[in-house]
């Protein structure tokens, strides 16, 4: 039962004692150490703009030096413990773009009035820390998912008055967007009002519009509007209170409605104007943990490759669900291997127990189920391959993740325990934005870093994400060898792709360096440093861009394949479900599997740099494949044949194997199409599928939405289920016949550059089969009849969500096949090409699982690649 505490900070400090829930930090960046004296010629650098910013405000001709000012000083200030406002990082990075003065006037001058309140702010607190107060919470803590709660945060006044026309403006965070805050209904969820201790001080509800992480993006400054509480009577001097509650049930409000997903640092910010025009003070967050609900589901995690007769561990964790870790008592588990009863685990509270001492003598796969004791729960893990003595291991890895240090949640310590201990992750880098990261931001994530490397078992990177539009190079990922003594080479003093590579050429040996393209905010495939870019990342959770790796290709570049979840959470590796298709795309995710020869940093790095890894949508495949008998990854002399050979075990059956040469399907191994008449007991998938491209210089095309029927014609409907859906969320997507009538499917689906197909079962076939399949007006608009086996090709102005690409015709497909569904989870290929061979051919591997799992080998090249269109 939950216990009413007062989370101040003493409280919070007290209460983690006697829990196992972290709450022992009142802010998100908490540096250990005061920082150093200021430099001398920034010291003179600020006095100087602090005198000339009372004479002359911030404008074109002076707005580029004054930020860059702006930005070393609040960096300086970061390490004292004194931090800038959360978006002031990304104003300056918004300036130094080449485009700033090509701006629209008003974008333009909402940045400038942003540098003229930090310089105002920054110096009164460089001057006087105590005109900033400080948030005390009342909540029942820890919050549990998708609960309605009621909790009160409050505002305890610092040496800075509250004048009328100042106020409380309570920022919407944008993982919150789930449930927007309102301050309009009482009766409503989401609910916030506000009241101070203070006789006579009355609020009125306004909205101000903002630009920034919180409000809730950088670049989109209309339609922005928040919640600001603004004082219109009376005065608030030190020690007074304003208390906003949240949820607020007084007037017939539900209360404030959770999120889904479970996290050891939840944001609601108050940030305080002191009077129109005055200081914007942000106070230390208060943190508000958010755990898991009741189990009702069960993951296990092995090691994809062990050694005959050795060692290994084996982890079960209990799951709510929406695959957070649960927090109510755990049952006991029956573990099976291969079918067969193997051990026994006791009820109890821990929601992750470990298997220890796991070992297999004869070689082979070897899958492991586990089944609650009553029998209602069951789960599974990945495959382990047991070799007679592996020469390389998989290690399993995230090169992509978020906390809260930029536009995500938690602590970057509970980052990477969720990596080592839910997860089980081999390796993890913390890749937090640079557009909003401080310096005191960067110190807190070093010394999380340090001290949760562990060699042998489990390896922290130092990394961050250097943030530009498209038009400048896009997304990319920067990772370092090493923790110590690094530094970012960031977007607001390299706001350009050859910016960056020469930044980091400057500061670090490229070996040390590894940098890592991605591709929904879509990374310039034209520009490539061969030695600081040998990867890049194709799949995460915003969707699939294979196409992005295959755009590199073509340009003659050498690259290897990664995936990178982009979580933005606090959980890297193992990423929860939505509770329902209002939230975002709902897509597996991404991960980065490496061969090494240890779990340890150099032949980890090393292994990335030269190329040695696969990616996946966060599916822990196993995938061995040969070019030639050599890695891939590598580039091999030219010959007139190439033998692309492997294996593959897969966490669900295998549906086809492809060799993609050049970009294109060379040869496919296809395990479910069966061509021919539909017959009474067939299966029909009609599947659907969007393109993610990206239009040079713009973002990836966003998901596409498919909701509406289809329509049986030819053949009696017996059932109707999707295995893409039923192996990743039936929260956010179904298939399901009509209750109101048997030969009509209902669904909602998504996709982005992956397929889902809805499979169908069907009898008393007597005409050839046909489908009609609408999506009503106002989604897709398309009426079209397929025979079986055919194709749609979907011409429609309307994409779906897309937020990006604007209208056109995309042609989306969809089409429909007879199929006999795969069971084999294990599969051999040996592709040999004779056919037309040129120097600088490329080849890899696809897999698709039945449930919507993928794979991709990084390429291998006979002869030098060569610049193809």
């Amino acid at each position: 039962m939950a216990v009413s505490r007062r989370a101040t900070l003493v409280g919070l400090l007290a209460t983690s004692l006697a829990s196992p829930i972290v709450l022992a930090r009142a802010r998100l960046a908490a540096p250990s150490h005061p920082g150093g004296p200021m430099p001398a010629k920034l010291r003179e650098e600020v006095d100087r703009l602090r005198r000339e910013t009372l004479v002359e405000a911030t404008g074109d001709a002076n707005v580029i030096a004054r930020a860059q000012i702006v930005y070393a000083w609040m960096n300086v200030l970061a390490l004292r413990g004194i931090p800038a406002h959360p978006d002031l990082p990304a104003v300056v990075a918004q300036t130094a773009q080449p485009n700033f003065k090509q701006l629209g006037e008003r974008l333009k001058a909402l940045a400038f009035a942003a540098i003229d309140q930090s310089i105002r702010t920054l110096g009164a607190l460089e001057d006087r820390p105590s005109l900033c107060g400080h948030i005390v919470a009342d909540a029942k803590l820890p919050f549990v998912v998708k609960r309605p709660e009621t909790f009160s945060l409050t505002y305890v006044v610092g040496d800075a008055a509250i004048k009328p026309g100042g106020g409380v403006y309570v920022p919407s965070h944008y993982f919150f967007d789930e449930s927007p805050i309102q301050a309009s209904d009482p009766t409503a969820e989401n609910f916030i009002s506000v009241r101070s201790d203070r006789p006579g001080a009355r609020f009125v509800v306004a909205f101000v519009e903002a630009t920034g992480m919180f409000s809730p993006r950088l670049a989109s400054a209309a339609n922005n509007g928040r919640v600001f509480f603004k004082l219109v009577e009376g005065e608030l001097r030190r020690g007074d209170r304003v208390t906003v509650t949240f949820g607020d049930r007084s007037g017939g409000s539900p209360g404030f409605r959770m999120m889904f997903a479970s996290n050891s640092a939840l944001r609601f910010p108050l940030w305080v104007l002191t009077e129109p025009d005055g200081l914007l003070l942000t106070p230390p967050d208060v943190i508000l943990p958010l755990v898991g609900g009741p189990v009702v589901g069960v993951r296990g995690f092995a090691p994809s490759i062990v050694a005959s007769g050795e060692g290994f561990t084996v982890s079960i964790r209990a799951e709510d669900k929406y695959r957070n870790l649960a927090s109510s008592a755990v049952p006991g588990w029956r573990i099976l291997v291969n079918g067969a009863p193997f051990r026994e685990v006791r009820a109890s509270n821990a929601a992750v127990v470990h298997l220890d001492n796991v070992s297999f003598a004869a070689p082979g796969v070897y899958r492991f189920t586990v089944v609650s004791d009553d029998g209602k729960i069951t789960g599974s893990a990945n495959p382990v391959r047991v070799e007679h003595a592996p020469d390389e291991r998989i290690y399993w890895g995230e090169t992509h993740g978020h906390c809260g240090f930029s536009e995500g949640m938690g602590l970057a310590t509970d980052y990477y325990r969720f990596a080592r201990d839910e997860a089980r992750l081999d390796f993890t880098a913390l890749s937090e934005h640079d557009i909003w990261l401080d310096a005191g931001e960067w110190e807190a994530m070093r010394q999380a870093s340090t001290s949760f490397n562990a060699p042998g078992r489990f390896i922290t990177f130092m990394g961050y994400e250097w943030t530009v539009g498209p038009l400048f190079g896009g997304h990319h990922n920067v990772i370092f060898r090493n923790v110590a003594r690094v530094q970012p080479v960031t977007s607001q003093r390299h706001p350009t792709l050859p910016d960056l590579y020469s930044g980091l050429r400057r500061d670090f040996d490229p070996k040390d360096v590894l940098v890592i393209p991605h591709a929904h905010i879509t990374a310039d495939a034209t520009q490539n440093d061969r030695e600081l870019e040998p990867l890049v990342e194709i799949a995460s959770e915003h969707g699939t861009f294979e196409w992005l790796g295959q755009r590199y290709l073509a340009n003659g570049l050498q690259l290897g394949f990664v995936g990178g979840d982009d979580n933005h959470i606090g959980h890297p590796g193992y990423k929860p479900r939505p509770a329902g298709p209002a939230y975002y795309y709902d897509s597996r995710g991404g991960l980065a599997a490496v061969f090494a020869k240890s779990c340890d940093r150099d032949p980890l790095f090393d292994a990335m740099k030269a190329r040695r890894t696969y990616a996946t949508n966060s599916e822990r495949i196993i995938l061995k494949v040969r070019a030639n008998g050599a890695h891939m990854g590598e580039v091999l002399p030219p010959t007139p044949e190439r033998t692309i050979a492997g294996v593959v075990h897969g966490t669900a059956p295998i549906a086809s194997i492809a060799l993609v040469r050049n970009g294109e399907p060379h040869r496919v191994m296809d395990f479910e199409d069966t061509g021919g008449a539909v017959a009474t007991g067939d299966g029909v998938d009609v599947e659907f599928f969007s393109k993610s491209d990206a239009p040079k210089g713009a973002n990836a095309r966003a998901e596409r939405i498919w909701e509406g029927r289809i329509i049986v014609d030819g053949a009696v409907l017996a059932s109707a289920f999707s295995p893409q859906i039923d192996g990743l969320n039936t929260l956010t997507e179904w298939a399901r016949i009509s209750a109101s009538d048997p030969q009509v499917v209902d669904f909602r689906l998504t996709t982005r550059g992956d397929r889902k197909a809805i499979r169908l079962t069907v009898s008393g076939s007597t005409a050839p089969m046909r489908l009609r399949v609408v999506l009503p007006a106002g989604r897709s608009r398309l009426d079209a009849t397929i025979a079986v086996p055919g194709t749609v090709v979907s011409r429609d102005v309307d994409p779906g969500v897309s937020r990006n690409t604007g209208a056109g015709a995309f042609d989306d497909l969809i089409s429909a096949r007879r199929v006999r569904p795969a069971t084999q989870l294990d599969r051999e290929f040996n592709f040999v090409d004779r056919d037309d061979p040129h120097d600088g051919d490329y080849y890899y591997v696809r897999i698709t699982q039945v449930d919507g799992g993928l794979a991709w080998s990084s390429p291998a090249w006979f002869g030098a690649p060569k610049k193809r269109t």
